[in-house]
């Protein structure tokens, strides 16, 4: 049961084994797509409803895996377990989701007892739930990225031209201005770094503006940030990775995260990560990024400052290949086709 979005793994994971892929929107309807089926059916309230008619097409196909998007459906998983049976494996695939409290904690412990395996970006994500007790076995937990990018590198100096990017080194900032993203972190580190690298700029690209007056206020209070930083505001997604290629770092102030689609979309385009020592970023970048702890304004100067200190073509051609290998569709399909077939040999 899944959402389609994010999904293009499933073309990939064809090609290993039949996929059909169901999803619960407003209409009941079948098509197919790069070869994959899609099921469409209607949805009811989120928490309680219980999709009969979802479940009895599930049992009728006798998968020998289903694969459940998020962990916030225990209900409707027990169902399914009651419906399908012991032989099919359930595997339930982490979206940044927390546990519950009161009886939905409950019933999210019930599931786990009918839950073979979990997919996690990174690892140390899975800690709250092993804390809470709703997965009771680490070995149930597996490393599979969530989702990826058809993005691809475009050419610099072209991407340089449309989007507008002329600083002698560029920084890029593609995210939401809320707290838990922590853009004022980041523009009090730059605004301390640029003071010892003059002709470095930083543009910002975000979708919400809930810190746009703060951020403002924060700029115009600086004669430095005011050179240095420009608030690009919304951008096309087919244009992101124009400036994606057009910038040299990917910085991020984020104090958590599920995955990083930005993250993964920069380093699909050659941007060189300056991030926060997260979970999911460290699984993502490796040893390719410059990390520092979230809220830290001087840990993010000094990653900064490293960051200066390489070969940022040579960084840059090894992030592209990074992504190829370790970060695309295709990589995640067969991560998650060689967890199906660890399952189904038990």
């Amino acid at each position: 049961m899944a959402h389609q979005e994010g999904l293009a793994y499933a073309i990939y994971l064809q090609r290993h084994v039949e996929v059909i892929i169901i999803e619960h929107i407003n209409v009941e309807a079948k098509i197919i797509k790069d070869g994959v089926q899609y099921r469409f059916f209607k949805r009811g309230p989120r928490f309680y409803h219980i999709p009969f008619r979802t479940l009895h097409f599930v049992k009728k196909e006798k998968p020998d895996v289903v694969m459940v998007q998020g962990l916030l459906f225990p209900l409707q998983l027990i169902c399914l377990r009651l419906f399908i049976g012991g032989r099919c494996k359930i595997i339930a695939q982490h979206h940044a989701e927390r546990p519950f409290g009161g009886i939905k904690k409950i019933i999210q412990k019930i599931a786990g007892k009918f839950t073979d395996a979990y997919l996690f970006t990174s690892l140390d994500n899975a800690r709250m739930w092993r804390e809470k007790e709703i997965i009771k076995n680490k070995s149930e937990c597996y490393e599979v990225l969530e989702g990826s990018t058809f993005m691809t590198r475009q050419n610099k100096q072209e991407s340089r031209k449309i989007t507008g990017i002329s600083g002698k080194v560029n920084f890029l900032w593609v995210g939401r201005l809320t707290t838990g993203k922590d853009p004022i972190t980041v523009l009090q580190a730059f605004e301390k770094y640029i003071a010892t690298a003059p002709g470095c700029m930083l543009y910002m690209i975000y979708q919400d503006d809930t810190l746009l007056t703060d951020i403002r206020t924060l700029i115009d209070s600086s004669t430095t940030l005011k050179k240095a930083v420009r608030l690009v505001g919304k951008v096309a997604h087919d244009h992101l990775a124009f400036w994606y290629s057009a910038a040299d770092y990917f910085v991020s102030g984020s104090h958590s995260e599920g995955s990083g689609f930005a993250l993964i979309e920069a380093m699909a385009c050659g941007c060189i990560p300056v991030i926060t020592d997260i979970p999911s970023f460290r699984k993502i970048a490796g040893e390719r990024g410059f990390f520092f702890m979230p809220g830290d304004a001087d840990g993010l100067c000094k990653a900064l400052q490293q960051s200066s200190e390489i070969s940022i073509e040579e960084r840059s051609a090894a992030i592209v290949t990074h992504f190829k290998n370790e970060l695309s569709f295709e990589k995640i399909a067969s991560d998650i086709y060689n967890v199906c077939k660890r399952l189904t040999r038990k």
